[in-house]
């Protein structure tokens, strides 16, 4: 059964209930979003090498909320960043925070901005033509972003890379990431000042439901198959988080092309667990139908987003 908060008109004193906890901060003015989903790790602070200063930055209330993340920290990156590029910038420790109250430590998303526009501007120069890549990235901001990604010294994990905290999809929404949560796992808030759509899970209940669906699909696609591979990554990256790590999968931006029918009519892991359940009841021609209708939907919303 899905959950749908009404979202107090004043963006008040309310906070958004969660089963993991309640986010630190209050609802604040909905804005225009860029249009991306998210799948997010939240860690406890003791995960990290630097836990005191977790604690302390959940206990201080200036954590922002995940609808409002992705615009504060694109307008932090235009403040800082000027023009002509010179070099990465240096940014606030910022993260997204699960409260789980006094008997629990809190939950950590870090944003890790420096590290992953570095790693962003090494990324763009390997896939691009070079002349193309210099004309986008000056050679100085690129020997930055090199020595950033370089000189990493894990200040946020104790073994793993400081960006894997969040991972981000434009326009869409990738099929694999539906097989990290179930329905029960869906919360919803609909107001015009905050609207969103997540889905949070325990870690170890995302580990299991991924091993579920990779070995479904396996059994009956074989080993090759995109799908499984590209679960089987996913698997992978949960694999280097604390087992008392909390999964979200966040809808963000794209809620704000979707109108409230639309959002609660929304089931795509309910979709997607059909398909599975309908494999695993030997009743391939059934979990193509759903698959398909899955993809169709989705195909169908990155169209409508880049013609418009």
């Amino acid at each position: 059964m899905s959950k749908v908060t009404d979202v107090p008109p004043n963006g008040g004193n309310r906070k958004v209930p969660s089963r993991f906890g309640e986010p630190c901060g209050s609802i604040c003015l909905v804005y225009d979003a860029p249009n991306a989903s998210y799948l997010r790790v939240y860690e406890p602070a003791g995960a990290f090498a630097d836990a005191d200063y977790w604690r302390a930055y959940a206990a201080s209330g200036r954590a922002p909320e995940p609808h409002e993340g992705p615009r504060r920290y694109r307008e932090e990156l235009y403040e800082r960043i000027g023009w002509p590029w010179r070099r990465v910038p240096s940014f606030e420790r910022d993260a997204y925070v699960i409260d789980r109250g006094e008997q629990a430590e809190p939950l950590i998303c870090p944003w890790n901005l420096r590290y992953r526009i570095a790693q962003a501007a090494m990324e763009l120069r390997r896939l691009t033509p070079e002349p193309v890549s210099e004309a986008l990235v000056p050679s100085d901001f690129l020997a930055s972003a090199a020595e950033v990604v370089a000189s990493d010294d894990l200040l946020d994990r104790h073994e793993a890379p400081a960006d894997t905290h969040e991972q981000v999809s434009c326009w869409s929404v990738p099929l694999r990431w539906f097989t990290c949560v179930r329905p029960e796992d869906r919360l919803l808030a609909i107001h015009p000042r905050a609207t969103w759509l997540r889905y949070r899970t325990p870690m170890s209940k995302a580990r299991t439901q991924l091993a579920v669906a990779r070995n479904l699909i396996r059994a009956e696609f074989g080993e090759d198959g995109d799908l499984a591979a590209a679960i089987g990554e996913t698997t992978e990256w949960l694999e280097g988080f604390h087992h008392e790590s909390v999964v979200e999968l966040d809808y963000g931006g794209l809620v704000s092309r979707m109108d409230y029918e639309e959002l609660r009519r929304e089931d795509s892991v309910d979709l997607t667990w059909e398909a599975l359940d309908r494999l695993g009841a030997n009743e391939p021609k059934a979990a193509q139908e759903c698959y398909a209708r899955l993809v169709e939907r989705w195909r169908d919303r990155r169209l409508q987003e880049r013609l418009n």
